[in-house]
């Protein structure tokens, strides 16, 4: 009987997110020997890089020898689901762009540092920010099409809840090499788009919201 046969879906989730944690914690003890230096905020998107690259082989080997699927389908959403996600992430968004700006703008009024950063700069070849919005798309396919979407097929009667809940839950500890705030701050955002995500099952609106989240605090000078 071939390992397909013999693993059920949860099971084959289940398997996935254990390995997918040691796997990372493997990274992360290994990391400053192959680095040459210790983990710390200025070097974590080399973390990031890796997690990303071996998320995917992991996810394709699954995919291959288990009933663990990759949902590719959270690209085709169809027009009216799309529509919807993208209104929706798109006033998020614009929120969360005038929720920068006002931290900014209180920023500058305690830190003469912050108030002489420009208030817009792409940083492109700091911290490879030229990758990112690729890096928001791969990671909202495996956080989507690939665990919450396993986690809901994983279950006797689907709930949205647990699977959102479940699904930031892993996000959370998959950040284990970052500081705390950064885990919480990557729950915090898995939980919002993954309620997003289970009433359009679009993955396009949490690609938007990821990107912003991300990307635009450092073009704005909010962090350095």
């Amino acid at each position: 009987m071939t390992i397909r046969k013999r693993l059920t879906p949860a099971l084959a989730t289940l398997l996935f997110l254990l390995v997918a944690v040691a796997c990372q914690v493997i990274v992360i003890k290994l990391f400053p020997h192959v680095v040459g230096k210790p983990l710390i905020e200025d070097n974590a998107y080399i973390l990031t890089r890796i997690m990303e690259g071996y998320l995917i082989i992991l996810s394709l080997l699954f995919a291959a020898f288990t009933r663990f699927k990759i949902h590719f389908e959270c690209f085709t959403p169809g027009k009216e689901r799309f529509k919807k996600d993208i209104i929706i992430s798109s006033f998020l968004s614009a929120a969360l762009i005038v929720i920068l700006v006002v931290i900014r703008l209180v920023q500058n009024q305690f830190s003469p540092e912050i108030a002489a950063r420009p208030w817009f700069g792409l940083y492109l070849g700091m911290y490879m920010r030229w990758f990112y919005p690729i890096s928001a798309v791969l990671q909202e396919l495996f956080v989507k099409g690939i665990v919450e979407d396993n986690i809901t097929a994983s279950c006797k009667k689907y709930n949205k809840h647990f699977s959102v809940w479940m699904t930031a839950l892993f996000f959370f500890v998959l950040h284990m090499g970052y500081e705390l705030p950064m885990m919480f701050g990557a729950a915090v955002l898995c939980v919002v788009t993954g309620y997003l995500y289970e009433k359009n099952k679009s993955v396009w609106g949490s690609i938007l919201i990821h990107f912003v989240i991300g990307f635009v605090p450092k073009i704005i000078g909010v962090t350095r």
